[in-house]
């Protein structure tokens, strides 16, 4: 057996271990669920956002094009 061989055999090792620990990590967070999951918007979650949106829509400032400063194209 050559070095290249052993590298090879090695590499190839690595890499089926590292599929193993991938596949054995999803199985076992599927299992236990230790990461929180996305939750269901709730009535609550709607008006806070709703709030939020009103509150930004009242600061917003409406310009008018006429009073806008620069050359009028109309003199």
């Amino acid at each position: 057996m050559g070095p290249t061989r052993t590298l090879f055999r090695l590499l190839l090792l690595g890499a089926i271990s590292a599929v193993l620990v991938a596949v054995g990590a999803r199985f076992l967070d599927e299992i236990l669920g230790l990461r929180s999951r996305a939750r269901d918007a709730t009535y609550r979650d709607i008006e806070a956002a709703e709030e939020t949106r009103a509150a930004y829509e009242a600061e917003r400032i409406e310009l008018d094009r006429t009073v806008l400063p620069g050359i009028s194209i109309r003199s």
